[in-house]
């Protein structure tokens, strides 16, 4: 067979050559440049699916090949494939959406695999002289024209001898594997065991949002009293950051899911200082409303320093850098608190990015167990219970945030 052919040489009018070409063009896209490991990803699976070896793309196989993991990796306690796996596709969309969006053949990770798949979206070009066969109908059943036929490495294990296999082991490994299921299917997710001293179904949580300062400027003459020149009014308490809202709505869906009660409250009317026994999750950043507790915790984002946070109040690295004035940024951190104010017993649950970016990264860890059950890889016996710090670090592209990484975390 044809090196330069994609293994499916019966279905497919790909090159692996044309493959090649859209994976480096997407390796050099803003969306990929920045992540090596995600580089990485996307060029192992689509070179093990052009060797025609996609049967050998597993979560383990990945995992050894692409992060160092050693052969007896259990994806149960390390989620890093299916975490950047998330991340890869949400990479793709951006590329297809932006730069990609005229590319002639788009490559896919669908959901539920680590196989890719390759689409020839216009066949006019990349192909020889097999595509007049392909117009008249002869084409080994690629179908032309507006079809867009999709074009995926077939697998080389013969059907008949994988349900015999199949067959075998179910009977096997029957009971074995039904007292598994049982364990799995009540063994509460990490978002759950996260959440549950925050959850009293008999007692709504107060879902609060930060508001965010904004100045309303005036020319002369265009409000009352009239003025000389142009004046800058400050509204502290009528808007919110677009990442903390979104921010919020996945905590909400989340707290929906867990039929707990929840009601969503300004932040100038709530007081964690005067809430006893109530859960409190604070979202976005406030030096006003809630600053006043975060000072008191190991790690805290302090305004006065370009929204650094502080680590026992020494300074640290973990800022955005290269912030722009209207607050744009393309990396971001975040803190994600977990515990009782002393003072009331209230539960505490204060997720904070230096800027909306942040937030909502945080968010998203918080409300997906593959990514919690990654970012607590340190945890000590009984975390569930214990009060918590995570500081996190995530990529902002395309004003969208990327999967948070650790950078430090605390348990008391």
């Amino acid at each position: 067979m044809d090196e330069e052919q994609t293994h499916d040489t019966t279905q497919s009018l790909l090159l692996a050559s044309d493959v090649r070409t859209a994976m480096q063009s997407i390796l050099k896209s803003e969306a990929f440049s920045s992540s090596k490991r995600c580089c990485d990803f996307l060029s192992y699976v689509v070179e093990q699916a052009l060797a025609g070896a996609q049967h050998e793309i597993k979560e383990r196989t990945v995992a050894v090949a692409v992060f160092g993991r050693t052969p007896s990796y259990d994806s149960h306690d390390d989620a890093i494939v299916r975490i950047k796996a998330g991340e890869v596709r949400k990479r793709l969309g951006q590329y297809y959406a932006g730069p990609g969006k005229q590319a002639p053949i788009h490559i896919a990770l669908p959901t539920g695999g680590y196989v890719p798949v390759f689409t020839l979206v216009d066949n006019a070009e990349m192909v020889d002289d097999r595509s007049t066969k392909a117009d008249s109908g002869q084409s080994n059943g690629v179908r032309s024209g507006k079809d867009r036929p999709t074009i995926s490495p077939p697998s080389v294990v013969p059907q008949r001898r994988w349900k015999r296999g199949l067959a075998l082991a179910s009977g096997i490994v029957a009971s074995g594997a039904l007292a598994g299921f049982v364990w799995l299917h009540f063994k509460p997710s990490f978002v759950e065991q996260f959440w549950a001293p925050a959850l009293h179904n008999s007692t709504p949580v107060y879902l609060v949002v930060a508001a965010a300062p904004v100045y309303v400027a005036y020319a002369p003459g265009e409000n009352s009293p009239r003025i000389k020149s142009t004046e800058y009014v400050p509204t502290s308490d009528q808007y919110v950051g677009q990442g903390d809202m979104l921010a919020s709505h996945l905590i909400a869906v989340m707290l929906q899911k867990m039929h707990q009660s929840y009601e969503v409250k300004a932040s100038n009317t709530v007081d964690v200082r005067e809430l006893p026994m109530r859960t409190v999750v604070l979202i976005g950043y406030s030096s006003t409303q809630w600053q006043s507790i975060s000072k008191e915790l190991r790690f805290y984002i302090d305004g006065d320093k370009a929204g650094m946070i502080t680590d026992r109040g020494q300074d640290t690295q973990w800022y955005a850098h290269r912030m722009t004035k209207d607050f744009h940024t393309d990396e971001d951190y975040a803190i994600v608190s977990r515990f009782f104010y002393p003072g009331t017993r209230s539960l505490v649950v204060l997720v904070s990015g230096a800027t909306n970016y942040g937030t909502e990264g945080a968010a998203s860890l918080v409300t997906n167990s593959d990514l919690l059950r990654n970012a607590l890889h340190d945890r000590p016996p009984g975390w569930d219970s214990k009060n918590l710090q995570i500081v996190l670090h995530m990529k902002v592209i395309a004003n969208s945030p990327m999967t948070p990484e650790v950078v430090a975390s605390y348990y008391w």
